[in-house]
């Protein structure tokens, strides 16, 4: 059968937008219902943020269905938590795709941000009012010479960098944390964990890389999802284990807020 150079380019329009108008739903579909068992996405839906305490060995509960998942498991498992905490929440703005390109770049620059983090307060369970959560923070140039480096921002998201950090923790005095920055492409992954001793009182609480918080960052359309799990691996709190897990939501919490607020500097 013939037909025309003006049909056959008719034809190919029409094609076009078809596909185009099959594509569009595939593509403003969040993610969050492939990453989510369906009962947990819809709480998570309904109720905006979710939370569960841990502490040896508890299962972690809210983490997302990521390629990294069965190793966070196992790291959390290995450290037998005495006091730990894990959080799930959807943020949303429906001004911002967080899919495109530049977003990622502006994500992952903020994870990077490590100055900015200085002065950001928490609730203190213990306390009953807020507080400073660290009262200085910022990249160092190794994990022993500590000689203050600025913000170490890029131009393009690499799949991994290492960092070592210094903060002073007004609860558990200063320290050094190593920050790995891991980007397979479908999510943001901060892992940090401290390289020295991390005292409460002054009395040691924490040995090296016996606390360990992972954070993770999905775009998801006009969403991100936002998981993370915090612990340790700690001395007797005397009795009050139930405070500190308060307290290690708080900053969970905290460090949450500080994204957000960054997010919303950014775009």
């Amino acid at each position: 059968m013939y037909y025309s150079d003006s049909t056959m380019r008719k034809l190919a329009c029409s094609t076009i937008v078809l596909l185009a108008l099959w594509a569009a739903p595939m593509y403003a579909e969040s993610t969050t219902d492939t990453l989510l068992a369906p009962e947990l996405l819809e709480r998570l839906t309904r109720e905006g943020e979710l939370r569960n305490s841990l502490s040896e060995s508890s299962p972690l509960q809210l983490i997302p269905e990521v390629t990294v998942r069965p190793e966070i498991e196992e790291r959390i498992n290995e450290l037998e938590l005495s006091v730990g905490t894990e959080v799930l929440i959807l943020y949303r703005n429906g001004a911002i795709d967080f899919d495109a390109e530049s977003s990622r770049l502006k994500i992952y620059n903020i994870l990077r941000s490590i100055s900015t983090m200085e002065g950001i307060e928490y609730y203190s369970a213990s306390r009953k009012r807020m507080r400073t959560l660290f009262a200085q923070s910022y990249v160092i140039d190794g994990p022993e010479k500590l000689q203050r480096i600025p913000d170490p921002l890029v131009q393009e998201i690499p799949a991994y960098t290492r960092l070592y950090v210094f903060q002073e923790d007004l609860t558990f005095g200063e320290n050094v944390y190593r920050w790995e920055y891991r980007y397979p492409g479908q999510y943001f992954l901060v892992t940090n964990r401290n390289t020295t001793t991390m005292r409460y009182f002054l009395l040691p609480m924490v040995k090296p890389e016996q606390s360990v918080t992972y954070i993770l960052v999905i775009p998801a359309g006009k969403e991100i999802l936002f998981y993370g799990v915090t612990g340790a691996h700690t001395m007797s709190f005397f009795g009050l284990e139930r405070t500190r897990e308060d307290s290690f939501y708080n900053r969970l919490k905290a460090i949450y807020g500080w994204f957000t607020e960054r997010i919303a500097d950014s775009f």
